[in-house]
């Protein structure tokens, strides 16, 4: 249920406790971030591309749509070394220049950490052999980082 703002007016008018009710603020935890213009942490930035990544892939289970365009995006989004990520546009500027090699583990870490939490919750569809491409790709970039 959706309130609009005059409802919400006349309720705090009468009832001014509604107020301590009502959440405030980001409610998110990339909108508390949004906050903070400070670079994400890899492994923050890794997770937040993941989600992005299993948000494109549900829809396009949900529409019905084949996996390959989602795989593709794949390769921009987690890409091994000497390749940078391509971040969606809304995300702004890479957070560093020139990443080091502890990064993309971190970053892959992070990426391959939230396709599972998310991968143990769906098991059983084709979204899972997605996210299942999805971690074993990050895994391999992983072991390809000679640190």
């Amino acid at each position: 249920m959706q309130l609009n703002k005059k409802l919400l007016a006349i309720i705090g008018r009468r009832i001014p406790a509604i107020y301590d009710v009502i959440p405030r603020g980001p409610q998110g935890r990339l909108a508390q971030i949004a906050l903070n213009p400070q670079p994400l942490p890899p492994h923050e930035l890794g997770a937040a591309i993941a989600d992005e990544f299993v948000r494109h892939a549900w829809i396009a289970e949900r529409g019905g749509l084949d996996m390959k365009g989602v795989l593709s995006d794949l390769d921009d989004w987690c890409p091994t070394l000497p390749k940078l990520p391509k971040l969606p546009p809304w995300w702004g500027p890479f957070p560093e220049p020139e990443p080091r090699p502890e990064w993309f583990v971190d970053y892959h870490l992070g990426f391959a950490a939230r396709l599972s939490v998310i991968e143990g919750q769906s098991a059983g569809s084709r979204l899972d052999k997605t996210l299942n491409q999805g971690i074993d790709r990050s895994l391999s970039a992983i072991q390809s980082v000679k640190l």
